[in-house]
């Protein structure tokens, strides 16, 4: 059962202007040309006789105003029954969609060794060209989060941050732009500056347990995640990483550990050793009903993202109603209407004298 404070119903609406037997229209061109071709002259009547000039102005009608129009209005009353039989008419489509999304806290790691420039990733330079090179582990992470985040537009995210100690950066969102920012503007420490958090070091389980309290804000979410990004071993912290994942289990919160980054050692028999601790991410992961990733490069690390995307689907529900607003009356009254009207004034026109 899935609370209702959980759904958020959205509802668009069109209209439409449409005929509902579009046939009958094919009748207007025959309508008009049955007009030019009883305008053509026909033969010319003639009477033999000597003479008859006497009678010429017996013969002419008036032309009278009454004459010109009635004609008009009967034409103008065919068109019009025309028009009503082909069944004018407003279609109104309304389309409700009703969203049940996921609540994501998304925790990076920011310690110093997330500079490391191991990352393979295909970078696009300005002239457009796609270039295979190494970058830094944190812009590979800012950029596989933006896409990620690009692809959940009817969940609630949030964002921490952590190096030996966490902050929160974001909470529980759903205007992603925002997030995208403050995902842009995190940066290490260098010679010039200290880092987007001063204190060094990996407080794993402090920043579990930031991103779960925030989750468990919300009591009404159908389903609660944690995203964790992090190239290192837990070494600061006043909670272990165990610990706060089993917190994070009790409150229904479901953990995806990520292990970013390759180590390369100067000696070959130690080249590929990990910094992380993999046993404790994967432990993490099964307590929570989650998944562990390890990415190692740029591609493996997007495929991590779009496995969780597969496995954390947001439910979305589609239905469309569809109604119609019958304009023929209408066409058919203004029928009805020229057709009297020039029926009248047919009868008013002044015949030719004897």
């Amino acid at each position: 059962m899935i609370p209702a404070a959980a759904i958020e119903p959205s509802m668009e609406a069109t209209r439409e202007f449409t005929f509902a037997q579009p046939g009958w229209l094919w009748l207007l061109p025959a309508l008009l040309l049955f007009l030019l071709l009883r305008r053509r002259s026909g033969t010319i009547a003639s009477l033999v006789h000597p003479t008859i000039r006497f009678v010429s102005t017996r013969l002419r009608k008036p032309a009278t105003l009454a004459g010109r129009a009635g004609p008009v209005c009967l034409v103008l009353a065919m068109a019009s029954l025309i028009i009503a039989l082909a069944r004018p008419q407003w279609k109104n489509q309304h389309t409700e969609q009703t969203v049940s999304g996921i609540d994501i806290m998304i925790a990076c790691d920011l310690s110093g060794s997330m500079a490391s420039r191991d990352m393979s990733f295909t970078i696009t330079d300005e002239w457009g060209r796609k270039q295979r090179g190494n970058i830094d582990r944190l812009t590979a992470a800012k950029y596989v989060i933006n896409e990620f985040i690009g692809g959940r537009q009817n969940d609630r995210i949030g964002l921490v941050a952590f190096a030996g100690k966490a902050k929160l950066c974001s909470p529980l969102t759903l205007d992603h732009g925002i997030v995208n920012y403050i995902i842009q503007s995190f940066y290490l420490a260098d010679h010039r500056r200290p880092g987007y958090i001063a204190e060094d070091g990996t407080a794993i389980g402090t920043a579990i347990a930031s991103a779960a309290l925030r989750l468990s804000e919300r009591k009404e979410t159908k389903s609660k995640v944690i995203i964790l990004v992090t190239d290192g071993m837990s070494n600061r912290g006043s909670i272990s990483p165990v610990d706060a994942a089993r917190q994070a289990a009790e409150l229904g919160i479901k953990i995806f550990t990520i292990a970013i980054g390759n180590d390369e050692r100067l000696s070959a028999y130690t080249a590929n050793v990990d910094t992380f601790d993999e046993k404790t991410l994967r432990e993490i992961a099964r307590i929570t009903g989650g998944q562990f990733y390890r990415a190692s490069s740029g591609a493996s690390l997007q495929k991590a993202f779009d496995n969780i995307d597969k496995l954390e689907k947001t439910e979305a529900k589609r239905r469309t109603l569809i109604s119609y607003d019958e304009l023929f009356p209408w066409a058919l009254a203004a029928g009805a209407t020229l057709l009297l009207l020039g029926m009248l004034l047919n009868f008013a026109r002044p015949k030719p004298a004897p």
